[in-house]
C-alpha cells in the first residue's frame, strides 16, 4: 500500500488506507517488576468484651472529663458511627484509622451483621496515649488536658 494518494483518470483523488508501523517486542525481554511481599495475614488474639460502661469509664478515665459531661456525648458518636456504618458510609478517625462496612446480613426482626474493614493509621494507631497520640495531637491542633490556651 502506498501513503500517497493517486489520481484517477477523471481527476478524483483516491486515498488508500496506510498500515500503521508497529513495533513488537518479544515477550522475553520485557521483565514483570519483582512481587513486593507485605506481612501476612495473623489471627489476632481472643481479648476480653468490653460493655459500653466500661468503655465510658475508660474515656473518662483518659479524658479527664466528668461522667455527665461525656456521657451523652460518647452515646450520641456511638450511635452516628453506627448509623454510617449502617448506610455504607467510610468513616476516617484519626489516630484509629479508616473504617468501613464490606458485607451485610439481614437478620431476624430486622437487626443486620456487618462486616467492617478497619485500615490503621500509619503513625501509631492503637498505641495507646504515648507519643503517637502526642504526635497526632500536635498535627491536629488539639490541645493536651491541663494545657493552656
Amino acid at each position: 500500500m502506498t501513503d500517497k494518494p493517486t489520481k484517477a483518470a477523471n481527476g478524483t483523488v483516491k486515498l488508500s488506507a496506510a498500515a500503521p508501523k508497529v513495533e513488537i517486542t518479544p515477550a522475553a525481554t520485557a521483565t514483570a517488576p519483582a512481587p513486593r511481599v507485605v506481612g501476612g495475614n495473623v489471627d489476632m488474639p481472643a481479648g476480653e468484651s468490653v460493655k459500653k460502661a466500661a468503655f465510658i469509664d475508660r474515656v473518662i478515665a483518659r479524658g479527664d472529663l466528668k461522667k455527665r459531661d461525656a456521657k451523652p456525648a460518647i452515646e450520641a458518636a456511638l450511635a452516628e458511627l453506627a448509623d454510617l456504618l449502617a448506610a455504607g458510609e467510610e468513616l476516617v478517625l484519626p489516630p484509629m484509622g479508616k473504617i468501613k462496612a464490606v458485607k451485610v446480613k439481614e437478620l431476624t426482626e430486622g437487626a443486620q451483621m456487618l462486616t467492617l474493614k478497619l485500615r490503621t493509621m500509619k503513625d501509631g494507631a492503637g498505641l495507646g496515649a504515648g507519643s503517637a497520640t502526642d504526635a497526632q495531637n500536635a498535627k491536629s491542633g488539639v490541645a493536651k488536658a491541663g494545657d493552656a490556651s
